[in-house]
């Protein structure tokens, strides 16, 4: 520093009434100050702290504390609560009401296929409706698929341009995130309706909705939505993009989520619906008394109950009573509900007026909505199936009671939609919920729910071939499982205790290329496992090292049974497989291995793994169908009848399924080089692997992932490291054993 730098601070005088008043600086000197906090922040980021100063927001474990809307909720969000009065008559007005659920989806990492399935799951046959003409000449709604529209009138909306736009954003990263957001406003059938006289319909109000969000954020969005009118009541879902109108990441504030979004659907009802009267409330109401779902009439029930007895008193004058502000009207609406309650046989008089509740007297309500919905989903599918097959409404491994059901049965997908969750439910991965309605080997046309990012849920189709079987412990449970019910290198009974060593020692042994690459990739599932086992509470973490790193867990007697509920409930249960993502006539016309193919020696013993094909409909079309593949195997060469005193017999050949997978594989690069116009490089043993995973391709015999060059492309079997690798370079080498080995792209020191 020069003499010219030097300077000196001089506080201003001190006033009485600014005790503790912070010191003035200079205008000419804030620059400097600047400077040295920027230099104080980078350094402290190089020392490993992470902010200089705590935030001005404290975090509430919502999605994002400190996003983009919080100065539209201080302005304030929302219609007024509570009761309007009117001045001359006295009558009393209500806001509009509506429900809202939103939920944040991480997509960086993820599957491809999660945003382009939900949006075909959303699109699904049944959902939409048509306005078409009767036979009288009258207007009728008709079922239809549901249909994508944006925020602008009469424009056509792709769902695979969205889904485009998604995935080739932030230099083809992807979007690090998307909002789905469902919106079920309570007059949802009065805004479906489309008059001559321009009564607002559900498409208007989700469009105002999402223009006043632009507003309140900032920034365009970039959304589509689906209006559905299969249930009780017409709701909206929306997926908009988690990105800015200028490429940059897009987050909002938790509270906005929570509830800037019913505020401003609120407002919007309210003003194109008018205020809602109180003679309006109570005739709904009156019209749902005998409704066998969860009504407006059961949340004030729900209100009014006493917490210790759950009696709810209904007596005019009572003291006891908790609806002293409600009309007499009102309270007769409510004993009409109790009394059909007592009738279904989930209340019980205690007195004139009062009632006792059952226990999950509304949670068995919704089982009951949830039924009526699905038989009508049922009986749909099996109409566009022309299919006739006795119907059951369980979901083929557990009932709504939650009891495991141990029926095992392949079955033809008839019908594939979201599952109960609609997408929305948090606890699930990778998006929620998949609902097959199957077709099966049983005789009956059923249900089953699994994952979305699971192989099933992602890849199969109506048409498809699955096996729906009791559900078990995935492989890295089970060895969890024996380690804890085992003994320790000194003989001594674990007792449930399973530390790093004994997992370390329970895997494999790389004396193959010595790399370590095995063990390693070993030890790796088993920790990421046991940390998603001890978030949900299912095991124990008892030790740890100097690092805080966990070193030793309990896991408890009841494993199995907690483990597989946590699957279950997160959608990740093995009890469904799918063994063909092709139908029957596909299958049959295939020149590479098939599903047909990998079961013909089963099917020629009589059964499929146990499982009857001689039973139903569709089994005697799994008959047929196997009888003319082996005839197709026989006319290729790859089998051959033989003729004796007493049968027929066939003969397969030695290593048909190889050549058949082959000749598949073949078929499959040989068209992608016409349409890519590049050359394919066989994956041959020693060969170094470096390119792009590009894309995902379902051959005959499963999936494979294209690795492509400037100039050529790879077609390698997918693996769960080409999802990790989406969009990115990757590097691997083929192994003399088989598989390829991934870990040789990875960066292993200083410098490399």
């Amino acid at each position: 520093m020069t003499h010219e730098d030097d300077f000196r601070l001089r506080a201003k005088a001190r006033e009485s009434s600014s005790r503790g008043s912070e010191v003035s600086i200079p205008a000419s000197y804030k620059g400097f100050f600047q400077e040295a906090r920027i230099g104080l922040v980078r350094g402290k980021a190089v020392s490993g702290r992470r902010t200089l100063t705590k935030p001005a927001t404290p975090r509430t474990g919502r999605f994002n504390a400190r996003g983009r809307g919080r100065a539209a909720l201080e302005r304030g969000i929302g219609p007024k609560q509570g009761w309007r009065v009117h001045r001359a008559t006295g009558d009393r007005y209500r806001a509009r009401r509506a429900i809202v659920k939103v939920r944040v989806v991480k997509l960086r990492n993820a599957k491809s296929s999660v945003s382009r399935g939900h949006l075909a799951y959303l699109q699904r046959e049944g959902a939409g409706v048509e306005r078409a003409e009767g036979l009288d000449g009258s207007a009728e709604q008709t079922p239809t698929r549901g249909q994508l529209y944006g925020p602008e009138d009469g424009v056509v909306v792709d769902g695979r341009d969205f889904v485009a736009r998604s995935q080739e954003s932030f230099d083809g990263r992807g979007d690090p995130h998307q909002f789905r957001i469902m919106i079920s406003p309570e007059d949802g059938a009065e805004l479906a309706r489309v008059n001559c006289d321009g009564t607002p319909n559900l498409k208007e109000t989700t469009r105002a909705l999402m223009t006043q969000m632009e507003e309140d954020l900032g920034t365009r969005l970039d959304w589509v939505a689906v209006d559905h009118f299969d249930t009780a009541h017409p709701h909206t879902h929306i997926i908009a993009r988690g990105v800015t109108h200028d490429g940059k990441g897009l987050n909002i504030a938790g509270e906005y989520i929570s509830r800037g979004i019913r505020g401003r659907l609120e407002e919007e009802l309210t003003r194109e619906l008018g205020w809602k009267s109180e003679l309006e409330i109570q005739q709904e109401m009156k019209r749902e008394v005998g409704a066998m779902r969860v009504t407006t009439a059961d949340r004030h029930i729900a209100d009014g109950l006493d917490r210790n007895t759950n009696i709810i008193d209904l007596r005019a004058g009572s003291t006891a009573s908790k609806f002293g502000r409600h009309s007499s009207m009102n309270r007769h609406i409510l004993i009409g509900r109790m009394n059909h309650l007592e009738k279904m046989g989930l209340a019980q008089p205690t007195d004139q007026g009062c009632w006792q509740l059952e226990k999950d007297a509304f949670k068995t309500l919704g089982q009951i909505e949830q039924r009526e919905q699905l038989n009508k989903e049922i009986h749909a599918a099996v109409e566009r199936a022309n299919v006739k097959r006795p119907i059951r409404l369980n979901d083929g491994r557990t009932d709504y009671d939650g009891n495991l059901s141990n029926r095992r049965f392949i079955g033809r997908v008839i019908a594939k939609t979201l599952g109960r969750d609609e997408g929305m439910n948090p606890d699930a991965k990778g998006g929620g919920k998949v609902r097959f309605i199957i077709d099966g080997t049983d005789g009956y046309v059923s249900t089953v729910e699994t994952g979305m990012d699971t192989r099933a849920g992602e890849a199969a189709k109506v048409g498809s071939i699955i096996e729906v079987s009791p559900p078990s412990l995935r492989t890295v449970d089970q060895n969890l499982q024996a380690l804890a019910t085992g003994k320790d290198y000194h003989g001594k009974p674990r007792n449930g205790l399973v530390g790093n060593y004994a997992i370390a020692t329970s895997g494999p042994e790389d004396w193959v290329d010595g790399s370590g690459s095995r063990s390693a990739a070993h030890m790796r599932v088993h920790r990421l496992r046991l940390a998603t086992l001890v978030d949900a509470g299912v095991v124990q973490v008892v030790s740890k090292d100097k690092d805080g790193d966990p070193n030793d867990w309990r896991v408890p007697e009841d494993f199995e049974e907690r483990a597989i509920a946590l699957d279950l409930r997160q959608g990740r249960a093995s009890g469904v497989k799918l063994l063909s993502r092709q139908d029957l006539d596909a299958q049959l016309a295939s020149p590479g291995a098939t599903w047909l193919d990998r079961a013909q020696v089963s099917w020629g013993r009589g059964g499929l793994g146990g499982i009857s094909v001689k039973s139903s409909a569709f089994a005697k079309e799994l008959h047929t169908a196997f009888q003319q593949r082996r005839t197709w195997l026989v006319e290729q060469g790859y089998a051959e009848l033989r003729q004796d005193a007493q049968k027929t017999s066939i003969i397969y050949k030695r290593g048909y399924l190889k050549a058949l997978e082959t000749e598949g594989f073949n078929a499959a690069a040989e068209k992608l080089e016409g349409m890519t116009g590049k050359a394919h490089v066989a994956a041959q043993s020693g060969r170094l692997i470096e390119g792009t995973v590009s894309q995902k391709y379902e051959l005959p015999h499963g999936p494979h992932a294209m690795i492509e060059t400037q100039r050529a492309f790879y077609l390698v079997p997918w693996e769960s490291t080409h999802t990790q690798k989406w969009g990115k370079r990757i590097k691997g080498r083929v192994l003399s054993g088989g598989g390829i080995d991934w870990e040789t792209g990875r960066s292993r020191g200083i410098g490399r």
